[in-house]
């Protein structure tokens, strides 16, 4: 599973006029068991969306994915 930006679902401006990229369930950036990340530019959340997220499998994502399979069956 291969993560793909979704610029309107997972990117909002902060404050300071930074960008956060807030991964969806099941994703995690590589270095770190975090699911949101800071960035000064575009340019710099679509490298990190290519090259720096992967697979999550921690204990939140599997109970949120199984709450959004559960919801499905409904």
């Amino acid at each position: 599973m291969k993560y793909k930006l979704d610029a309107k679902r997972d990117v909002d401006v902060d404050e300071g006029g930074g960008l956060m990229l807030w991964l969806p369930v099941g994703f995690r950036f590589y270095d770190d068991l975090v699911h949101v990340r800071g960035f000064d530019t575009m340019r710099e959340v679509r490298q990190a969306a290519r090259e720096d997220v992967i697979p999550c499998d921690c204990p939140e994502c599997k109970q949120l994915a199984a709450k959004n399979a559960s919801a499905a069956d409904h």
